[in-house]
């Protein structure tokens, strides 16, 4: 018997077990307004909207993103409403299964979600979140992912912070944020 016959051999009493087509575990299908969410927040990132004057929460964009909540006037902290408008944009006229947030605090938006059963996770780990899923983080700010995590960070969009990462900074950056800053994961689905 030959070398090839003894491996054919060998392999030949091993059966390929596969699993029932129920038991295989689906893929998840793609997010169309978390996608959307993040266009339009990539979207603001990348025009440079920034606060006017300097370090003032306010601004003709500003604005824009505080009127998208309940909470009126300007000047204020405006990450969790640079989300409220971007939801609010991404869902235009669409119907939807939950009322548009419309808060102005970033912790905030996990009683929003456990209010309207849309789906949230605490403490979520690095493979719960995907693009255009909101960010609440540990140090009461907020952002949308643009993409999953890699090597413990996600990509981001936020309001209200700047380059370096601020909860108060001046404008809209594209970012990366670390896994563990990340207090609850919001996902929002048409």
């Amino acid at each position: 018997m030959g070398l090839w016959s003894k491996i054919l051999a060998w392999f030949r009493p091993i059966q390929i077990i596969q699993m029932p087509p129920d038991l295989k575990k689906p893929k998840p299908a793609p997010n169309e307004l978390g996608d959307a969410i993040a266009r339009i927040a990539e979207a603001e990132a990348l025009a440079g909207v920034r606060e006017h004057p300097k370090d003032s929460n306010r601004g003709p964009r500003v604005y824009e993103y505080q009127q998208a909540t309940w909470l009126e006037g300007s000047g204020w902290p405006w990450c969790a409403a640079f989300v409220c408008w971007c939801v609010r944009e991404a869902i235009g006229g669409a119907k939807v299964s939950f009322r548009r947030p419309l808060t102005a605090g970033a912790w905030d938006f996990e009683r929003w979600a456990d209010k309207e059963g849309v789906d949230i996770i605490r403490r979520p780990g690095a493979g719960a979140i995907m693009r255009g899923d909101i960010l609440v983080y540990s140090f009461s700010h907020i952002g949308i992912a643009t993409g999953p995590a890699y090597a413990g960070s996600i990509p981001v969009v936020e309001g209200n912070t700047n380059a370096a990462g601020s909860r108060e900074g001046g404008g809209v950056y594209a970012r990366s944020r670390d896994i563990a800053q990340v207090r609850s994961r919001i996902r929002l689905r048409v």
